[in-house]
C-alpha cells in the first residue's frame, strides 16, 4: 500500500507541473497584430503590436499593456528579428489574430514575405489576413475604445460578420491553399478607418483582390454581398426590398440562413455555371402601411430574389471581363472535369443564377405606419 502511494506521488510530481509563479509569463511579449509594410525600396517595415502582462500587486490579477515594436530590414526575417533588438523580452507569435498587409505591401506584392509567414512555427494559419488602405500610422496610433488590441478587434470584427452580408473574410491557410491555383484570384478583408463615425473605428470596406500575390483589384461593400452568395459565405444579413406600390419605400428582410450549391455543365468548349441559391428569412422592418398577405408576400420574396440574381450576375460579369476568378471557379472545374486541361475557364462560362426566397412569420400582421 505504501509502495503505490509512494508510485502515485512520484506520478503526479511529473504530470502535474506548471508554472510556479509569474516570472516566465512576464519576460514574454505577446502579438497581436502583424502589420506588414515597404519603404521606398520595398523593403520590408513591420510594426508589431504586442501585450505585454504584468501582475498587479495591489488587486492580485494580470493586467497588461499595448506596446508597439518596428523592425525593417532586406528579408522579413531579418526585420522581426531586428523588431525583437528593440525589446528586452522574447516576442511570441502564437497569439496573433491578424496578419494585415498595407495597400503599398500589397500592392508590391506578398510573394517575398509568404514563405516566412508559412514556415514560422510561432505564426497559426487560421489567423486572418487583410490590407489596410490608408495611413499605417494612423491605424496604429489610433485609440478604439471597444478593444483596445487592434488585432483581437479585427478577430473580433470579422466574427461578427455574420452581421453583414456584405462583408469579406480570409484566413492565411485559405489564402495559402487558394494561391496554389494559378487561375484563381483569392480575395481578402479591406479595411479602412471609418471617417463617418463619431471616434476612431476600422471598418470592413469591401475586399481586396489578389493575382499572383500582388493586389490588382478592390471588391466594392455594394458588390460584396453578391460575391458572398455566389461562394457560399452567406449565412445572415439583410436584404432590402423596393415597394413597388410606394416610391423610396422598403421592406427589410432579415437573413437567417443560406445555402448555396453550385452544378456545372461543360460541352467541351463552353461552361455553364450554376449557382442554386435558397434563403431563409424573416421580416425585419417595413416602411409602408399594409396587410401582409400571400399575394404581398409571394411580391415582396419576388422582389429579393431578383435583387439577388441581379447582384451575383452583375459582380460575376465585372470580374469575368477583368478575367478575375475571385469564385473558384477553376478549382471547381478541374474538380469536376480533372481531364479537360482548361485554362482561365472563366473566360468560356456563363452564369445561371436560380434563387429561392422564403419569408418567414405571420403573413396577417399589419405594417405599423
Amino acid at each position: 500500500m505504501l509502495k503505490r502511494l509512494i508510485s502515485i506521488i512520484i506520478l503526479s510530481c511529473f504530470l502535474f507541473t506548471g508554472c510556479f509563479n509569474y516570472n516566465d509569463i512576464n519576460r514574454v511579449l505577446f502579438a497581436t497584430s502583424l502589420i506588414i509594410d515597404v519603404d521606398e525600396d520595398n523593403n520590408p517595415v513591420i510594426y508589431i503590436e504586442t501585450f505585454k502582462p504584468y501582475r498587479s500587486a495591489m488587486s492580485g490579477s494580470e493586467k497588461g499593456e499595448r506596446i508597439i515594436i518596428k523592425g525593417q530590414a532586406k528579408t522579413i526575417f531579418e526585420a522581426v528579428r531586428n523588431a525583437g533588438l528593440s525589446s528586452s523580452y522574447k516576442i511570441n507569435f502564437t497569439q496573433n489574430k491578424a496578419l494585415i498587409f498595407t495597400e503599398k505591401a500589397a500592392g508590391y506584392g506578398v510573394h517575398d514575405f509568404v514563405d516566412f509567414i508559412a514556415r514560422d512555427q510561432e505564426l497559426i494559419i487560421r489567423q486572418y489576413i487583410a490590407v489596410y488602405e490608408g495611413d499605417v500610422e494612423r491605424l496604429l496610433k489610433s485609440k478604439i475604445k471597444a478593444e483596445e488590441y487592434i488585432g483581437i478587434f479585427l478577430a473580433d470584427l470579422i466574427l461578427n460578420i455574420g452581421t453583414s452580408s456584405r462583408s469579406v473574410k480570409l484566413s492565411i491557410n485559405d489564402y495559402f491553399n487558394m494561391r496554389l491555383i494559378p487561375s484563381n484570384a483569392p480575395v481578402t478583408t479591406l479595411l479602412k478607418m471609418s471617417d463617418d463615425q463619431l471616434e476612431d473605428l476600422i471598418t470592413i470596406d469591401g475586399g481586396a483582390v489578389f493575382k499572383d500575390d500582388k493586389l490588382v483589384d478592390k471588391l466594392p461593400r455594394e458588390r460584396s454581398q453578391g460575391f458572398n452568395f455566389l461562394v457560399n459565405k452567406v449565412k445572415t444579413g439583410t436584404l432590402e426590398v423596393p415597394i413597388i406600390e410606394e416610391e423610396n419605400k422598403y421592406v427589410t428582410l432579415e437573413i437567417r440562413n443560406s445555402k448555396t450549391k453550385t452544378k456545372m455543365e461543360y460541352d467541351g468548349e463552353k461552361l455553364k455555371l450554376i449557382k442554386i441559391i435558397k434563403v431563409r428569412t424573416t421580416f425585419g422592418e417595413t416602411q409602408s402601411n399594409f396587410v401582409f398577405t400571400d399575394e404581398t408576400l409571394q411580391k415582396i420574396a419576388k422582389g429579393a430574389e431578383d435583387n439577388i440574381i441581379r447582384a451575383c450576375k452583375d459582380v460575376f460579369e465585372e470580374y469575368k471581363s477583368k478575367e478575375l476568378d475571385i469564385f473558384n471557379i477553376q478549382r471547381d472545374f478541374n474538380i469536376k472535369y480533372p481531364k479537360a486541361n482548361k485554362e482561365n475557364i472563366i473566360r468560356d462560362t456563363s452564369l445561371e443564377v436560380k434563387v429561392e426566397v422564403e419569408i418567414e412569420g405571420s403573413s396577417t400582421k399589419l405594417g405599423f405606419h
